[in-house]
């Protein structure tokens, strides 16, 4: 479990790095704070405990450290190490680890910026390709659920961002054709039931939400629930 805890934290830490990242010089320079540029000391950069010890703040500059790398970190250990606890519903570590070690990084950043760079969507495709072996990329199935996603974009243009159509695209290659239909099902009721909320209780209409953040939702539901709804939805025969 230590070791889990060790790697979540690494990987959350530098994924998230690597999503903000507007050039490749982070990866051969010294990691400094945002606002001083002060270059960082080790224990500086050991996630979740950095961030305590130093209370949220630079220890240079005393500047507020952006809250997001806690949460990021946090929730990624909190993922890393939950297949002990909890059984998987489809059995494949490599995938859940995969898709975590992107998404959530990626959840955080979409929600401070609406955006989902393209780096990150060439990256986590490449990467899950290699890592699933292609096993399951389905030629026939996978082009229909790309061609109806990008006929929904320009069907229904403005209701979704096409970065979001980008990493849906990345998801029907890289996981099985049924599980990713039951990710759509559930990223547009957990969305869809989040907006109703939201705009039972602000005076001002919601209309634009970030995306990744219900994806990834939808998905882990579906990755520890998974026998339960292919029984539910398609009575096995999906």
């Amino acid at each position: 479990m230590a070791a889990l805890i060790v790697l979540g934290g690494v990987c959350a830490s530098f994924v998230y790095a690597l999503t903000s990242a507007r050039n490749i010089s982070f990866l051969y320079r010294r990691s400094c704070c945002d606002s001083c540029r002060k270059p960082l000391k080790w224990y500086e950069l050991i996630p979740i405990l950095s961030f305590v010890f130093l209370k949220g703040k630079c220890r240079g500059c005393r500047e507020k450290i952006p809250i997001s790398n806690f949460i990021v970190e946090l929730t990624m250990i909190t993922l890393f190490i939950m297949p002990i606890f909890f059984q998987l519903g489809l059995n494949d570590l490599t995938l859940y680890y995969l898709i975590i070690i992107f998404l959530i990084p990626l959840s955080i950043f979409d929600f401070e910026t609406f955006t989902i760079p393209n780096h990150i969507n060439l990256i986590f495709l490449f990467t899950g390709l290699y890592l699933t072996n292609l096993q399951y990329v389905e030629p026939l199935g996978d082009f229909s659920a790309i061609l109806v996603l990008h006929l929904f974009y320009y069907l229904f243009y403005g209701s979704v961002g096409y970065g979001d159509i980008k990493l849906f695209s990345v998801l029907t290659l890289i996981t099985p054709l049924n599980f990713f239909l039951y990710i759509l099902i559930f990223t547009y009721l957990i969305g869809g039931l989040f907006v109703v909320l939201i705009n039972l209780y602000k005076s001002n209409r919601v209309d634009k939400v970030p995306l990744v953040p219900f994806i990834t939702n939808g998905i882990l539901i579906v990755f520890y629930m998974y026998e339960d709804i292919h029984l539910i939805y398609a009575g096995g025969f999906l």
